[in-house]
């Protein structure tokens, strides 16, 4: 495989909370959330090929552009099951939040979003296809982010 992934946080070893996410992720690139759902045989994800870093918007939450990026859902363990969203617009693929206490990773208009301590929400608005058939708000048991370095 030409390339590695580097496990850079696990929620269960490092903790849920948001600020958490923003300390340990802060200045990497290339970046792939994977969150185990509460309760359910679902595992949703994204990636990011924007560095994670909201210092430079000087307390100012921003929209991030690359069409580089998707989020999946995987169920079931059947890839015939499986759904990965593009960008509608790369304009809205990301958005920063710079209240690190309260927001964690968010994909597009909340269409993956990271909350609080593990509460989480898909909203289908800024991608291609839904991830989940429901927009209500869910609790994960479990989150990694990798970086994905080429060999």
């Amino acid at each position: 495989m030409p390339y590695k992934f580097q496990l850079i946080l696990r929620g269960s070893r490092d903790g849920f909370a948001p600020k958490t996410f923003w300390d340990i992720c802060h200045g990497y690139a290339n970046t792939v959330a994977i969150l185990k759902v509460k309760g359910t045989d679902e595992i949703l994800g994204g990636y990011n090929p924007l560095e994670l870093n909201t210092d430079r918007f000087f307390g100012i939450s921003k929209w991030m552009e690359t069409k580089n990026n998707f989020i999946f859902s995987l169920k079931n363990g059947n890839i015939h099951n499986s759904i990965l969203s593009r960008v509608k617009n790369p304009a809205n693929a990301l958005y920063y939040y710079t209240d690190r206490n309260r927001y964690g990773l968010c994909f597009g208009d909340d269409d993956l979003i990271m909350q609080s301590d593990n509460y989480c929400q898909c909203k289908n608005k800024s991608y291609e296809e839904p991830i989940r058939t429901t927009d209500e708000k869910f609790s994960i048991i479990d989150y990694e982010i990798f970086q994905i370095i080429k060999k």
